[in-house]
């Protein structure tokens, strides 16, 4: 078994939003001196039998308050809190204790009654696990009394290898906190319900209302209406207008409600499209209603006010779509949602999210043109609290999604998302186009196998491939065409792709049997993909070669060209993608190859059984410089081979990056300075530490130098406080280095 990357969340490991197993929200952080008459609130709260199944025998809740909040000096203590509701008061806390310098912590939860089967003791064990496993904690333990089955139940079902040993009314627990596949797997199980769980109502709303409904037909409140309406939701429409509501009339074929609180149905989603001012009261007026989901379709917020929106919205138990969506669509047959200024689309296998919303009704009209339908549709806005992460745990388990498309502007946590793609990436492809051409935005999609395109239309070309549902059986592709030029242009990228090409000319004077005998040749052959390119000459009649390609039916991936053809660049024609240019489906062939080779690549992150991580810790503790001798003990614990060696001379660097996480980049030294051959993000997988050192391939014995890669991004993952690295590599070996440490 290979090594396992402790699990990301998707904001901060001690401090941050979180999401219960029901979806609903509250926030996570370090629990201070200060949170002392919080405490005491807290536990007067509680029943008898759960401050005694924390405590073992009646205390009042001022001490027992004292207690939580307190530590000896020769301990270290970790106490944290978790808030809901508004004003915030603490639902649960939980602590991991150790005397300094033991690998062995006592752990401890306690849940407010009320909020207990809600996956609260399972998240803080997670968080207080991957906290103390970075302080050198190796093993937790823990004292349950036998009754108190729902906490033994927690420890059992962590994924953690578990010994319990009971000695009277008493259970001793104990278990390593070291990261293994199982624990993360359930790590990522957890978030993956809770994700699901809060944004069921965006998806699934059992009423939908509208806050700002109006009979302007200009107003972005009429046309919210209308688009619900005519896409024939599944549920009631609520429309909320004071002024229209308190004289009991009607915005359009529906009565309006002066406020939310006059609405008689449910109301899972709130669709807020008021002036800016009074967004605020919308929220709360929603959260009041008892509404789980809020799409803010109004403009103007600066990021902060955005963020401040987000956290009153989570602290009334909501989600926020927005501020500045356009809104989101849902074709399920069942649901058919149309929540916001984007009309309902036809129903298909793309979903698609954008964080410009004018941008993504245009590419929904595009793909609508190209004759792909939508299995959803979100405009992320602002995205101050809904985000693509989310998006992507929702498409990986909806059945109707085929292909996923994000629109990306910017990262708020990449580390995260490139965890998600990679597992998603598996099951089933992840297209994404981003404005900028940053080589770490590159090296993000490559490691994550995310299919990066150029553009939205290049974007739309390997979608429509993709939206088949098949990829190339291999890295072969038979091309047949009537034409020199463009089949050049198909060639040069079809190569480009790393694609082996069975080129057959049929000549500028081929016939419509020519084709058909070519066609059903290449369909029965060995390559894996068959690519048709016509050119009209006037010998082979137009709609004679279309109606072959229709009519076509094969398990292999089928593509043509039609040279001189209006319309959108690619379409589907019969189980065939008909494509104007040549190289745009030549690009997207490519594109899917490339896709189906990571697919195919084992996600293995390789573990090394003579790292002596224990003497790098110890070596690491409280320090902020190492010495020379210090700094080799270092890349000794970790199995570098230094001093010279034979071969290529090269550097190895690591330089932290505030979002993406440590950079390793190999160079070349020259005259000139030195040449940059190739960057990746850590962690490394084998195949991430190939594609960075295949420059060097027929140069050197790749295998070396992939190790020696492998063992410093574990080094750069096992130890963040290692902040800046430099390797001067003589062959496979580091025969001078750099090593330099984080300042807190």
């Amino acid at each position: 078994m290979g090594y396992v990357p402790p699990p990301t969340p998707q904001h901060g490991l001690e401090e941050g939003p979180v999401l219960l197993k029901d979806g609903r929200t509250a926030l996570l952080r370090r629990a201070t001196k200060k949170d002392l008459p919080l405490f005491v609130e807290f536990l007067r709260r509680l029943s008898p039998a759960s401050l005694r199944m924390r405590f073992f025998s009646p205390i009042s809740p001022e001490k027992a308050a004292e207690l939580l909040l307190s530590a000896k000096p020769e301990e270290e203590k970790v106490t944290l809190v978790v808030l809901a509701g508004e004003p915030p008061r603490i639902v649960a806390t939980g602590e991991y204790v150790r005397v300094k310098g033991e690998d062995t912590a006592e752990v401890a939860f306690l849940v407010e009654d009320a909020y207990q089967g809600k996956g609260l003791g399972t998240l803080l064990l997670e968080r207080l696990a991957l906290l103390a496993a970075k302080r050198g904690v190796r093993r937790f333990q823990a004292f349950v009394l036998a009754e108190n089955k729902q906490m033994l139940s927690v420890f059992q079902e962590s994924g953690f290898q578990v010994r319990a040993h009971r000695e009277g009314g008493e259970v001793e627990v104990e278990f390593g906190i070291l990261m293994e596949e199982k624990a993360a797997e359930r790590f990522e199980w957890r978030e993956k319900v809770s994700t699901l769980a809060s944004l069921h109502p965006f998806f699934f709303p059992r009423g939908v209302a509208v806050v700002g409904a109006s009979r302007d037909p200009e107003s972005i409140g009429y046309r919210v209406l209308e688009n619900l309406i005519f896409g024939r939701f599944q549920g009631p429409v609520f429309p909320v207008n004071e002024a229209i509501g308190k004289e009991g009339g009607t915005v359009g074929p529906l009565l309006a409600y002066p406020d939310l609180e006059a609405v008689p149905g449910p109301v899972d989603l709130v669709v807020v499209a008021v002036p800016k001012e009074r967004v605020l009261e919308a929220l709360e007026a929603a959260g009041r209603r008892g509404a789980r989901g809020a799409i803010v379709l109004t403009t103007g917020f600066a990021p902060k006010e955005a963020q401040a929106l987000a956290e009153k919205a989570r602290r009334l138990g909501m989600r926020l779509l927005g501020p500045g969506s356009l809104g989101l669509v849902h074709t399920h047959p069942g649901v058919r949602l149309a929540a916001g200024l984007a009309p309902l689309p036809k129903e298909g296998v793309l979903a698609i999210s954008s964080q410009s919303g004018t941008l993504g009704r245009a590419v929904m009209a595009y793909a609508e043109g190209m004759g792909l339908g939508v299995s959803s549709f979100v405009s992320l806005g602002a995205k101050a609290d809904l985000s693509s992460n989310d998006l992507l745990q929702f498409w990986e388990e909806d059945e109707r999604t085929g292909v996923i498309l994000l629109y990306l502007e910017g990262f708020g946590n990449p580390r995260r998302f490139s965890r998600l793609a990679r597992r998603i990436g598996k099951k089933k492809p992840i297209l994404a186009v981003h404005p900028s051409r940053d080589l770490l935005v590159r090296a993000l999609f490559a490691q994550a196998g995310v299919v990066r395109a150029s553009g939205l239309e290049e974007a739309f070309d390997v979608a429509a491939l993709l939206a088949s549902g098949r990829l190339p059986e291999n890295g072969r592709v038979r091309l047949v065409s009537n034409a020199s030029g463009p089949s050049n242009l198909a060639l040069e990228a079809l190569r480009e792709g790393g694609l082996e090409v069975e080129h057959v000319d049929l000549g500028s004077e081929a016939r419509e049997e020519d084709f058909r005998k070519a066609l059903e040749e290449a369909l029965g052959g060995e390559a894996g993909s068959v690519f048709l390119l016509y050119v009209p000459m006037a010998f082979a009649r137009e709609e004679e070669v279309a109606r072959l390609v229709r009519e076509a039916r094969t398990e292999k991936l089928l593509l043509a060209c039609f040279m001189g053809q209006d319309g959108p660049r690619a379409r589907l024609l019969g189980q065939a993608v008909l494509y104007r240019f040549p190289e745009s489906a030549a690009i997207a062939l490519a594109r899917a190859w490339a896709y189906r080779r990571w697919r195919e690549e084992p996600l293995l992150f390789p573990d090394f059984q003579d790292l002596r991580l224990e003497e790098a810790r110890r070596l690491l503790e409280g320090k902020k410089a190492l010495s020379p001798e210090e700094a080799k003990a270092l890349l000794q614990a970790f199995g570098l081979p230094l001093g010279e060696g034979e071969g290529l001379y090269l550097k190895l660097h690591a330089a932290p990056h505030p979002l993406f996480g440590p950079v390793l980049t190999l160079l070349l030294p020259t005259p000139l300075g030195d040449q940059a051959l190739g960057l990746r993000l850590t962690p490394l997988t084998e195949g991430d530490a190939r594609e960075l050192l295949k420059p060097l391939e027929g140069r050197a014995d790749l295998e070396a130098y992939k190790e020696l890669v492998l063992r410093v991004s574990r080094l750069l993952e096992e130890f963040p406080q290692v902040e800046r690295l430099a390797l001067e590599l003589s062959g496979p070996r580091v025969a001078a280095f750099t090593i330099s440490l984080r300042a807190d």
